[in-house]
């Protein structure tokens, strides 16, 4: 439905009685402006407007705006028939030479006013205040003007002209130019006091409103009366050259003038001729004629509402403005019958550009009364092949074609058939999929309409997801694909929703109609999968993980691909974190994200390698393990050096490490070593205890500067601002450093739903909310409670035949964290947390995580809790922050990162 039209002048809020200039505005706007009158008793009050005929035209008198308005109006209509009515009455006296009975026409206008106003008020109860005002004054007037001179000069042929005239000007003003012939006519002929022929041909001239015609001069004078008068039925002179002059001040200001001008029908001629005119002649008319469909001013009203059906059936500016460049008379009733009077002053030849606005028009009436259902696209692919000798007119083509296609699929079969947008390949690509993908390398600005285009991309990611269905030999797997295909939808119905406008909307919202019935048809087919033996339970909780359980990480796998992407030295790195955070999963997992042919990783465990009893027998393992590594890469058979040559009496093992790096570095061209070293905090355990060499540390700092091929990547437990011992300060100045935390919400939601591809059990959704409330994200005790969550399912089912067709529930997730068993579990990680802010500095940090057991507090409320010093309070708490431990929330709270750690400290307190 189009929107209220906004009047392009200012609007006093409320017509003032004491103000004379109000009585001209008042005067202006019913016999010129209706426009401007209807606007102003819609900004008065828009409910009270919209709510149409009936008992409000008495209502309306306890509202300022429409009390004054009445006042105005009634001294006005007196007015304005004395102004009428003395002159002819004057000029009738003079001709029949008879006397003037003043007294006797001041009772005759008098009682004409009295009648004119007694049926506008009549009239307003049936249809109104807009039309009741402006036929009560003009009405008013006609009676005023004929019965006072009726009264003032007996048997007067001039009371005949005058009653057609005042009833002619009344019909063009209370009903409009489309109607305002007829009822001149009409009105003159019945209401003529001798009935004669005079009062009627009276009535017809004005209701053609020549007497306007002649004051306005046809069209001379500084400002057009195309501008000021929009109930003109008769052509203006110059009417091409003021379009021309609306043009010229700019594209906006063209277009705005147009917009006014279509509110008057007879006058809607100008509208096609100056659109016409400037569309053949724009270089880019594409570009101008979607730029209407985008123009949100051109979604108003072309003509004002005033009946309850007006808001229905009036048409927008834009549909007038396309229907007029079609050619279409689309119009209703009397407007129909001038839009044929009128045709003649039209441009009528058909141009592909015609052709092109009469089946946009077409395309967004069937948008706005959702009837593109019942539409054949494939009827307009004439018209669109014509535009490619146009700018961008193979934009438009082809992505007609797309749209065309993509209506026309009637099964997943079809919808999988349209080949990869950006990769077209094969027996069905068509030219419309090689145009869209070089479309899509362009810059925004130079496509007519980019979010179409993005639009068309995005089903094609909808296509790739049902060839994933259709090619799935796994249940789980089909349904995955169709929940993703689902998801694209819903996404993309949102974007369109947002970024688009008809006709294409239209078009590609039904597009999705159809694709998401069909997609759904499938899913509950899929649905009816039942399960018949225990879960496989793919929850991991402890290990590190690999495949689909490691989710969430993709932003650190990404960063450490580019960085080691580029040959020659690269930065080692470093991830720190708590224990089960996921760190020793990344190292696992690099793998999957490098390029294992260039990059050559050696797992290098501390845990496992724990057992070296001094630095020499740890080089000669890393040896071995480099050697082995290389063997399996490339089928290299390197010459390694033996025990002897490390753990000798006499060896030297750094120089013996050294010298076989020297000898391996020719090898090592195309290649590069990543040492994946997992717990490396054990390194300055093993120091402490005197079983390695503090010397170690500079000494791999040396080969990591030394060989650009020989890259470690580190992951323990602490910060690199804790390490103070100065052994390792020559390291870290050498390495990056990257933070491992929690999980994000979506990749949290994505690890507890999609564990494996063959994953059959479904969560509520207040399920997995609380999940993600009580860990954060934290991916081991995600991975403890899915592991849980899937031993109660199968014992329920297996065990307590339970049914098996039902989600995993909030209730299930309560049965597990509360079970006597859960913090047990879990213990590896509880005791892991609570053990390092027992064993760091600075003192306090347990002593504080009690206090926050009972809940969230200020650094004052903890001081007072726990009998600590504010500077020994903030720094506990600043560590516990770096930790991941304790967060501050929006009331400068301190409170656990991770509500079960909370819940673990209160039982262990307890």
């Amino acid at each position: 439905m189009p929107t209220f039209p906004t009047y392009p002048g200012k609007l006093p809020s409320r017509l003032n009685p004491f103000n004379p200039w109000h009585y001209f505005l008042l005067a202006y706007w019913l016999y010129f402006r209706p426009t401007a009158f209807r606007c102003y008793l819609y900004q008065a009050d828009p409910d009270f407007y919209r709510s149409g005929p009936g008992i409000n035209i008495f209502r309306s008198v306890a509202k300022p705006a429409y009390c004054n308005l009445y006042v105005i109006a009634l001294i006005l209509t007196l007015c304005l028939s004395l102004c009428i009515g003395v002159p002819v009455v004057e000029g009738e006296s003079l001709l029949q030479g008879v006397e003037s009975l003043w007294s006797e026409m001041a009772v005759g206008v008098a009682v004409g006013v009295a009648v004119g106003i007694a049926v506008g008020v009549a009239f307003g109860v049936a249809v109104g205040v807009a039309v009741g005002v402006a036929f009560g004054v003009a009405v008013g007037v006609a009676f005023g003007v004929a019965i006072g001179v009726a009264f003032s000069v007996a048997g007067s042929v001039a009371g005949d002209v005058a009653v057609g005239v005042a009833f002619g000007v009344a019909g063009s003003v209370a009903f409009g130019v489309a109607g305002s012939v007829a009822v001149g006519v009409a009105f003159g002929v019945a209401f003529s006091v001798a009935g004669d022929v005079a009062g009627g041909v009276a009535g017809g001239v004005a209701a053609l409103r020549l007497i306007f015609y002649g004051l306005q001069g046809g069209g001379f004078g500084n400002r057009h009366p195309l501008l000021w008068d929009e109930l003109s039925v008769m052509p203006f002179l110059k009417s091409n050259q003021i379009i021309k002059q609306a043009w010229k001040q700019g594209e906006q200001q063209g277009v705005q003038f147009l917009s006014q001008v279509a509110s008057n029908p007879f006058q809607r001629w100008v509208v096609q001729r100056g659109l016409y005119s400037y569309l053949h002649c724009h270089r880019q008319p594409l570009q101008f004629l979607y730029a209407l469909l985008q123009n949100p001013n051109l979604d108003a009203y072309v003509i004002v509402p005033i009946y309850s059906s007006d808001w229905h059936y009036i048409p927008s500016i834009r549909r007038v403005f396309l229907s007029e460049l079609g050619g279409l008379n689309t119009e209703e009733d009397l407007n129909r019958l001038v839009w044929t009077l009128t045709q003649k002053l039209r441009y009528r030849q058909v141009t592909p550009l015609t052709q092109l606005a009469a089946s946009l028009y077409v395309l967004i009436t069937a948008s706005e009364s959702d009837t593109l259902s019942t539409l054949n696209l494939a009827s307009y692919h004439p018209i669109y092949s014509q535009l490619m000798e146009y700018p961008g007119g193979d934009e438009i083509y082809h992505s007609f074609e797309y749209m065309r296609h993509f209506l026309a699929s009637s099964s997943l079969v079809e919808i999988a058939s349209h080949p990869d947008l950006c990769n077209p390949s094969g027996p069905n690509v068509i030219s419309s999929e090689v145009w869209l993908c070089r479309e899509a390398e362009k810059q925004k600005d130079t496509l007519i309409r980019p979010s179409v285009i993005d639009a068309l991309q995005r089903f094609g990611r909808v296509s790739q997801e049902i060839g994933v269905y259709l090619a799935a030999t796994s249940h789980l797997n089909r349904l995955a694909a169709l929940v993703r295909a689902n998801d694209v939808l819903e996404k993309l119905q949102t974007y369109i929703d947002q970024s688009l406008v008809p006709p294409e909307q239209g078009i590609l919202l039904e597009i999705i109609k159809r694709w998401r019935k069909l997609i759904n048809e499938a899913s509950g087919a899929e649905g009816s999968f039942t399960i018949t033996e225990p879960i496989t339970n793919p929850y991991v909780a402890g290990n590190p993980v690999s495949g689909d359980l490691f989710v969430g990480r993709e932003d650190i796998l990404r960063e450490l691909e580019e960085l080691w992407m580029k040959p020659g030295l690269v930065d080692s790195v470093v991830l720190y974190g708590h224990r089960r955070m996921g760190k020793s999963s990344i190292l696992k997992n690099l793998s999957s994200a490098l390029d294992v042919s260039y990059n050559w990783i050696v797992d290098f465990n501390m845990q496992r390698k724990g057992n070296v009893r001094n630095t020499a027998e740890l080089l000669f393992t890393l040896t071995r393990d480099m050697g082995k590594v290389a063997t399996r890469q490339s089928q290299l058979h390197l010459e390694l050096p033996n025990d002897g040559d490390f753990l000798g009496t006499n060896s030297n093992p750094y120089m013996t490490f050294n010298t076989w790096l020297d000898d391996l570095s020719p090898h090592m061209e195309n290649h590069r070593f990543i040492i994946a070293i997992d717990e490396f905090e054990l390194i300055e355990t093993k120091i402490d205890q005197g079983k390695l060499d503090v010397e170690l540390i500079a000494f791999l700092r040396g080969i990591i500067q030394t060989f650009d091929w020989f890259v470690v990547a580190m992951a323990g437990l602490y910060t690199l601002q804790e390490k103070t011992e100065d052994y390792w300060n020559p390291l870290f100045g050498s390495i990056k450093p990257r933070k491992v935390s929690f999980l994000s919400p979506p990749a949290a939601r994505r690890l507890l739903t999609q564990p494996s591809d063959d994953f059959p059990l479904d969560y509520t959704q207040d399920a997995l909310d609380e999940i993600i409330h009580l860990t954060n994200g934290q991916p081991y005790l995600l991975q403890l409670i899915g592991q849980n969550l899937v031993s109660r399912f199968n014992h329920q089912v297996f065990e307590e035949d339970m049914d098996s067709d039902r989600p995993l529930t909030l209730q299930d997730v309560n049965a597990v964290i509360f079970s006597k068993t859960f913090f047990q579990d879990g213990g590896a990680y509880f005791s892991g947390v609570w053990s390092q802010a027992q064993h760091s500095e600075p003192d306090g940090q347990t002593t504080l995580l009690d206090a926050l057991a009972n809940g969230n507090k200020t650094i004052d409320e903890l001081a007072i809790a726990t009998d600590l010093s504010i500077p020994e309070v903030t720094a506990a708490l600043k560590t516990l922050e770096n930790h991941d431990v304790v967060t501050q929330d929006d009331d400068m709270r301190y409170g656990f990162t991770v509500e079960l750690m909370r819940r673990w400290v209160a039982q262990r307190s307890a």
